[in-house]
């Protein structure tokens, strides 16, 4: 995004934008390429109407493999581009320039990164969400039973859409779930420079999940937010461990690093 001519406090207001609600909550991404296999998988309980229900949400890979940290950068950098780039209701297809994401994230140019840009798109994809009541449909008041996708097909310039041309542009459809997430307003305040400033892949995912906590509990007129450990590491994901000592040392520097950034 080119910011010359814009004032700091234009920018910063630009830089506090939204974020859709459930791909923050919701586990997708893998914070580490050791941990990219598998399926993720998160299980809780919510009360309703005097009962609990079950929710399950589940990310299976695709033939191209999981998500890891560099699929979730490109997925909240083109998330903030449809965001302050795009005009309301978002449509299907979504035009795009590479650049622009690679300018966002902070990358270098050349070559091999546009290739890993594209990579990172068709990674996401392939990638299935499978939720049973875990992912919330705020325009229809309901939690949704079904298998769908964050991105339902990707396009690059050149190549050949739908409709049997050839694409002038980068095109994206969003998975019908999450555009239709993203148009009922299902999203919250979401700091994009504030995440990007934070090192550690733990502290970013810290900052959203806790934040949108944090958001609804201020709304109350609360001042704080609790979790079970074995809950947030579901959520994270990170491993549980099994040790007191052990999971201090692998969530306090993401702890120190939020609580230094303010």
């Amino acid at each position: 995004m080119d910011t010359r001519g814009r004032t700091g406090a234009t920018q910063e207001l630009e830089d506090v934008i939204k974020a859709e609600v459930n791909c923050i909550v919701l586990p997708i991404f893998f914070l580490s390429k050791r941990g990219e296999k598998g399926v993720i998988e998160y299980k809780t309980e919510l009360a309703s109407e005097g009962e609990r229900v079950k929710l399950v949400w589940r990310v299976y890979p695709g033939h191209m493999g999981s998500l890891g940290p560099f699929e979730k950068e490109v997925f909240r950098a083109m998330e903030h581009y449809i965001l302050t780039e795009r005009p309301f209701p978002v449509r299907n297809p979504i035009p795009f320039s590479l650049y622009d994401i690679r300018k966002l994230m902070g990358l270098n140019d050349g070559g091999s990164v546009y290739r890993k840009l594209r990579t990172a798109l068709k990674k996401i994809s392939m990638v299935s969400l499978e939720s049973k009541g875990a992912f919330y449909v705020k325009s229809r008041k309901i939690r949704i039973d079904d298998i769908f996708h964050l991105y339902d097909r990707v396009v690059f310039r050149g190549e050949i859409t739908p409709e049997g041309e050839r694409a002038e542009t980068n095109l994206l459809w969003l998975g019908s779930w999450y555009l239709e997430s993203i148009n009922s307003f299902y999203l919250k305040p979401f700091d994009y420079r504030f995440y990007r400033s934070l090192r550690s892949p733990v502290a970013r995912r810290l900052y959203e999940i806790l934040g949108v906590k944090f958001y609804s509990a201020r709304l109350q007129g609360g001042a704080c937010v609790h979790y079970r450990y074995s809950n947030l590491c579901s959520l994270i994901p990170l491993k549980r461990q099994r040790y007191l000592s052990k999971a201090r040392e692998k969530l306090e520097p993401a702890h120190r690093e939020l609580l230094a950034a303010g």
